[in-house]
């Protein structure tokens, strides 16, 4: 009884291998086991504004909320600049009031005067110098034209050899002495007439600013308040600037990446921090030219977790094309080609509790 028993035993054990090997075979025959790594969404950080970075506030691979500080950048630049900014507002805020209350009008129109009687008496200095110039420059034209008259007299007569050279040449210089003079007052007058144009159009702006402010003194404030405006603006998007030099994180999720270190200077995009979305995960697999033809969107997958539990997932997309991949694990390298297959996973609350993103591991997936 105790035989039959055991051949019993035997056979049923016999039979179970013999069930689990046509098991295998047929599971192996119509899947493919593929290497693969766990992938997760990535958020790539970048800086606002530059400077150079003060502090990290996480290291590599700590788990972050939204909102928690990552790094610190400080540009004393920033602070000084804003000081200046604030103080010229002051300056403009005094002037309104200032505008408002009518002592700076009186200020204006005070300085304005002061301008004009300048430069009227400048007009009237103008004007009696040019009327001076003018009567010179008759004299000298007058004395231009008898010298011009009498010098073609007398190259007449030197051309005909009826006078020397020694002759002819005296009455050359003294005929282009005359005619250097005769231009030289001349510009000068022009010089003077174009003082006085100018000296005029100055006169006529600053008496038309003075009317102007006589009639309207509110425009003055108007003038002042929109300076006022730009400078807050500027204030505005100063102290944003500033506030950009503390960065935070976006998601919740893991320090995958640090790029710099302290005391390192960063420009205002910069990439400084990777973090990786723990919300979503997925596993990429590799597969060969056979994977890419046999392996259908649809598909199902097992993936096997390092700590030995399985998960189902489903084929999401398979890549048209095959690239080259390095160490997918630790004892796995090629630099082969391979069809990149994405899996999606059927239970996300199971995953994230059994795969961590950037895990190397291996899955089975189904054929066509």
């Amino acid at each position: 009884m105790k035989r039959k028993k055991i051949k019993i035993i035997t056979i049923a054990s016999i039979v179970v291998m013999i069930v689990t090997a046509v098991l295998s075979y047929h599971i192996e025959a119509r899947s493919q086991k593929l290497p693969a790594v766990v992938r997760s969404e990535k958020v790539v950080i970048s800086t606002e504004a530059s400077g150079t970075v003060k502090q990290y506030f996480v290291s590599s691979m700590q788990e972050v909320q939204a909102g928690d500080k990552i790094v610190q950048l400080e540009n004393s630049r920033l602070p000084f600049k804003l000081q200046t900014l604030k103080k010229e507002r002051e300056k403009y805020e005094a002037l309104i009031l200032s505008n408002q209350s009518g002592d700076h009008l009186k200020m204006e129109l005070f300085e304005l005067e002061k301008k004009i009687l300048k430069n009227t008496t400048d007009l009237r200095k103008a004007e009696l110098e040019l009327n001076s110039t003018s009567e010179k420059l008759v004299v000298t034209k007058s004395k231009f034209d008898s010298s011009k008259k009498q010098y073609t007299a007398q190259k007449k007569l030197y051309n005909k050899n009826l006078i020397s050279a020694e002759e002819f040449e005296k009455e050359t210089n003294d005929y282009l002495e005359t005619l250097i003079r005769y231009n030289e007052i001349k510009n000068d007058s022009l010089l003077v007439f174009k003082e006085m144009e100018t000296i005029q159009s100055i006169l006529s702006l600053q008496k038309e600013e003075k009317y102007i402010l006589n009639n309207n003194g509110s425009i003055l404030a108007s003038k002042y308040l929109i300076d006022f405006d730009k400078v807050n603006a500027e204030i505005s998007d100063l102290e944003q600037e500033i506030e950009n030099l503390t960065i935070t994180s976006p998601i919740n999720g893991i320090v995958t990446d640090i790029q710099n270190r302290p005391g390192e200077k960063v420009k205002n995009g910069a990439a400084i921090a990777e973090i990786s979305d723990m919300g979503k995960i997925w596993v990429i697999a590799f597969g060969n030219s056979y994977s890419s033809q046999k392996i259908k969107v649809g598909n199902k997958a097992i993936i096997h977790c390092g700590n030995g539990k399985k998960i189902k997932g489903e084929v999401a997309t398979v890549s048209p094309v095959m690239e080259k991949v390095k160490a997918l694990s630790s004892s796995f390298e090629t630099v082969n080609t391979y069809a990149k297959i994405e899996i999606v996973l059927d239970d996300q609350k199971l995953a994230l509790e059994n795969l961590t993103p950037g895990e190397r591991l291996f899955v089975r997936v189904s054929l066509k």
